[in-house]
């Protein structure tokens, strides 16, 4: 069975074949056209085969050059009647001839048709190059060739934006290069040439254009619709090469767009609620599009048209500018400051008019810059894009801070002194207008000056004072100041009369502290002035808030080691008052003064009453004046004695420096101090007196004890007289030899040392008692130590000098003596001594200690 129908079919189609083959033209060649589109197409069109085979195949090939090179051949369909080649050679490069035949489904040809050609250029002096001035496709290959004048065959290489390539060599006049992956360029494309000598050829590399993103319209006063989208990659070719964009409006008008930015817009149509708008993007390399439906009602962001600012010093009026038609609109606009971030809300209907928002912005600072921008909404859902900040600038604020002066000696006198206040540095002020007015007797006079200080020859009465500076916008914020009447201002100074506070700056400055005024009504007002310069200082001033009982003041406005005196103000209806006074320094420093010490002390033989002078209260010291330091200083033979004796009083200028020794000179250095330390040292030197009761009683106690022992042995006079003969008989000396003797024994204790003799004893067996000279004792100045030094005459010393012990004569400065007695108690010469009667008898010892060496 199967074979039964394989076979009726297989005689079907003999047959259907057979029939074909009848046909007159199976073996005529299609008839077609050749046309080239540009450079690179080629467009092969041919009439279709009207029989009935339902299988048709028509060949087509390409042939390049004379020879006819086939580099393309392609079958295509019977459905087909046209096909576009495209080379990568340029066409203008060589001649591209084109040939087609059929093909029927039993494998039969037609004949081939005859070639037609589509002709390349041909140069007959100069060399031409192709591609020149294409817009090329980014990733493609393409060939660059050059044609010469004449036949060439040592052409290696050529040059596509200065890079080299290997030469295909198409014809003996035809070379070119192969550049696959072509790079886009910029808008001055990419240079081709032949060799160093030829023209170069600029031909641009792009891209197909992309499609629209974010493509989006809306109206911003409900007149005009406008159009935005983005663009992922921008077109690299300008002028006629440009990607061209143009919106087609609900399929019946069309308008052309701008690439940067990317914008279109169009006409509101009246009465027209919804729109359907197409973006078309095309270039010379292809077309995209995107489309937007949408409703104008929800398309709608008020935009303001303008947004204008007119500062003030504290304020500033800001006015938005909204022109459209909003009729039936509810609109909502917001303004924004910056710096701070304040935003403001009006609600308004719309209209089909100009509308303007007025904003009010408060609390601003003086001389300085704001910006601020606006934005309008439709019902509060759809909110405009913000305008572009519009910048301004607050005027500058001018004070005048008012204080006066007031001197009562020798008359009453005003100085009415200000200094302004801008916030803006660079403010030029004109002048200053002062209007001065009384109430008894009423009058009011005012002038305009240009210093910042005015002397008022004013009497007794009281004044109201305002002064107001002048500027380019008018007159500044006015400050007044009330003169209370000469009764007023005693009242106060003798309220005020209270200790002046002593206070201490430090490294940061001053701080300030008072007790609060609970009669004030306005400002505290402080201030200070620099005490003990000539002439006086500049007063300065600074006003504090009534709520307020302190003040810091900077370091940088004072000078250490200078007193000021800060007077603090309250401020009551008669004018200010003078509430406390403090005074103080910043730093204190040494004094630079020194004291001045009397020259007559009172002085005892063992303390030194020192007094001084010196101003502890002149405000030039460089510190408060704490005490004074005395130093003690005394040399006693080898050794230095010093210490020290504080006062601690400023105000004390004396002291007693006692347990000092008798007659010796002591130096004084007497500085005064501050909390810095001391400064100079004024210096004097005393002598301590001499203790004569002392010196008596050293005296008068050998000599008590002396004529003691003489009373006690009175009365064995007799039993001594007898041992003292038997003990010494051996001297027998005689009266006529007395003379000699005593001159030959003094010859020779004369030239003996102290270590010659340790002990030596002349005496004189005959003694003849004669009466002592009598002395006395007076006190010249002081009854305590101040002592006569008393007169001894020879004759006692001879009668006493065996009694007395050798170390007060020793003391005295008398060592070796030979003791006489004369007529003359008073003095003695060498001439005498041989006419000493004999009958004086006197006993001379002497005792020298270890080591001296004194000799009479």
């Amino acid at each position: 069975m199967i074979i039964y129908w394989t076979t009726i079919l297989n005689i079907f189609i003999m047959s259907d074949k057979v029939k074909g083959w009848n046909s007159s033209d199976i073996t005529s060649p299609p008839n077609f056209k050749l046309q080239a589109l540009d450079m690179w197409r080629l467009k092969i069109e041919w009439n279709i085969n009207k029989n009935k085979q339902r299988i048709q195949v028509y060949e087509i090939q390409v042939g390049r050059t004379t020879n006819m090179d086939i580099i393309y051949s392609v079958n295509v369909s019977r459905g087909l009647h046209a096909v576009i080649w495209s080379s990568q050679l340029p066409l203008n490069c060589v001649n591209h001839a084109v040939r087609i035949r059929l093909i029927t489904a039993a494998s039969t040809f037609s004949s081939w048709s005859p070639w037609k050609t589509n002709y390349g250029e041909v140069s007959s002096d100069e060399i031409l190059l192709f591609p020149d001035d294409q817009v090329l496709r980014e990733g493609s290959t393409v060939m660059f060739c050059c044609v010469y004048p004449r036949d060439t065959s040592h052409i290696s290489s050529m040059f596509l934006g200065n890079t080299a390539y290997k030469v295909i060599n198409i014809s003996p006049r035809v070379k070119a290069i192969r550049v696959d992956n072509l790079k886009a360029t910029n808008t001055y494309g990419v240079n081709f040439y032949c060799d160093m000598t030829s023209d170069v050829a600029y031909n641009f590399v792009t891209f197909p254009p992309e499609k629209p993103q974010h493509f989006r319209c809306e109206t911003a006063d409900m007149r005009n619709i406008h159009c935005s989208w983005e663009i992922l990659r921008a077109p690299n070719l300008n002028g006629s090469y440009r990607r061209t964009y143009t919106l087609l409006i609900s399929d019946s008008r069309t308008v052309s767009c701008n690439f940067n930015p990317p914008s279109c817009g169009f006409k509101v149509v009246p009465h027209q609620i919804t729109y359907n708008v197409t973006l078309l993007v095309r270039n010379s390399l292809g077309r995209e599009s995107e489309s937007d439906i949408f409703n104008i009602t929800d398309r709608v962001f008020p935009m303001p048209q303008r947004l204008e600012a007119t500062a003030g010093v504290f304020d500033s009026l800001v006015i938005l500018h909204l022109n459209g038609s909003f009729s039936g609109l509810q609109l909502i606009c917001q303004i924004e400051l910056e710096p701070g971030g304040t935003v403001q809300e009006l609600v308004q209907d719309g209209s089909d008019s100009v509308q303007l928002y007025l904003f009010r912005l408060q609390n601003l600072k003086p001389s300085t810059q704001f910006a601020s921008r606006g934005r309008c909404a439709v019902q509060g859902k759809h909110w405009s894009h913000w305008t572009a900040q519009q910048l301004f600038i607050t005027e500058p604020l001018v004070t005048v801070e008012l204080w006066r002066q007031i001197k009562k000696h020798p008359n009453r006198n005003i100085t009415l002194l200000w200094k302004p206040v801008s916030s803006d540095p660079q403010l030029y002020i004109e002048a200053y207008e002062v209007c001065v007015s009384s109430i008894n007797p009423q009058r009011s006079v005012c002038m305009n000056v240009t210093q910042t200080q005015v002397e008022l020859n004013a009497d007794l009465h009281m004044y109201d004072v305002t002064v107001q500076a002048v500027i380019r916008t008018g007159l500044s914020v006015p400050s007044h100041i009330t003169i209370p009447s000469a009764y007023t201002e005693e009242k106060a100074i003798f309220a005020s009369h209270s200790v002046v506070k002593r206070i201490m700056g430090n490294d940061e400055g001053f701080q300030l502290t008072w007790t609060r005024d609970s009669g004030a009504t306005c400002d505290y007002v402080v201030e200070w002035c620099i005490l003990g310069i000539e002439p006086p200082c500049n007063l300065q001033w600074r006003k504090v808030p009534t709520n307020q009982t302190y003040l810091q003041l900077n370091a940088g406005d004072f000078t250490a080691g200078v007193q000021y005196m800060f007077k603090i103000y309250g401020c009551g209806a008669d004018g200010p008052r003078l509430h406390e006074k403090q005074t103080g320094y910043l730093k204190e420093l040494r004094p630079k003064q020194y004291p001045t010490l009397l020259s007559h002390p009172d002085i005892t033989c063992s303390s030194v009453n020192l007094t001084w002078r010196f101003n502890e209260q002149d405000p030039k010291h460089p510190g408060f004046i704490t005490g004074y330091v005395i130093r003690v200083r005394s040399e006693s033979g080898s050794e230095l004695l010093s210490f020290s004796e504080s006062v601690n009083d400023p105000h004390s200028k004396s002291l007693t420096v006692s347990g000092l020794q008798e007659n010796q000179p002591y130096t004084f250095h007497l500085a005064a101090c501050t909390s810095a330390g001391c400064g100079p040292e004024s210096r004097a030197t005393f002598r301590t007196r001499q203790n004569y009761y002392l010196l008596m009683v050293k005296i008068g106690v050998p000599l008590l004890v002396l004529l003691g022992c003489c009373v006690c042995l009175w009365s064995y006079r007799n039993i001594i007289k007898g041992f003292l003969e038997e003990s010494f008989s051996f001297l027998h000396i005689k009266a006529p030899d007395l003379d000699e003797d005593l001159y030959k024994a003094s010859e020779k204790i004369r030239r003996l040392q102290i270590e010659d003799c340790k002990w030596c004893d002349v005496e004189i067996l005959d003694i003849r008692h004669t009466a002592l000279e009598k002395t006395y004792l007076s006190d010249a100045e002081d009854q305590n130590c101040a002592l006569i030094s008393p007169e001894i005459t020879l004759s006692s010393l001879i009668k006493t000098s065996h009694h007395l012990n050798t170390d007060i004569w020793t003391n005295t400065g008398l060592t070796n003596f030979t003791y006489v007695s004369s007529a003359q108690p008073n003095s003695l010469k060498s001439k005498q001594l041989t006419e000493i009667s004999s009958d004086y008898v006197t006993s001379v010892a002497t005792y020298a200690k270890h080591g001296e060496a004194n000799q009479s």
